[in-house]
């Protein structure tokens, strides 16, 4: 397995891990791109928003749209789900796709 590959796996673990921390709170990609870049995972825009998008469509987070201070702008917001908080916690099968590290006992 590729570097590039196992990086974008533990992007996507990472992402999962901020968002349960916050939950049930959601957070704009911007926000998400600094947590990443504190955790040592620098990730452009564009990426994380890739990675988001492959998340929601695993139904482990849900991307809804609000209300930026302009009315005429929209801002994405991600939230971790019910099934994606499972999935963290290991209630669920893991995904070759998503890193997460292993259980402590």
């Amino acid at each position: 397995m590729s570097t590039s590959v196992r990086r974008k796996e533990i992007v996507r673990g990472k992402i999962l891990h901020y968002l349960k921390l916050i939950y049930p709170q959601a957070a704009t990609l911007p926000l998400l791109q600094g947590e990443l870049d504190i955790f040592g995972y620098a990730v452009p825009l564009e990426d994380l928003d890739f990675h988001v998008a492959y998340l929601a469509e695993k139904g482990l987070v849900a991307v809804e749209e609000a209300r930026g201070p302009r009315a005429h702008r929209t801002i994405p917001l991600a939230r971790i789900t019910a099934r994606g908080i499972d999935y963290f916690d290991g209630r669920a099968p893991r995904d070759a796709g998503i890193y997460l590290p292993p259980e402590e006992p």
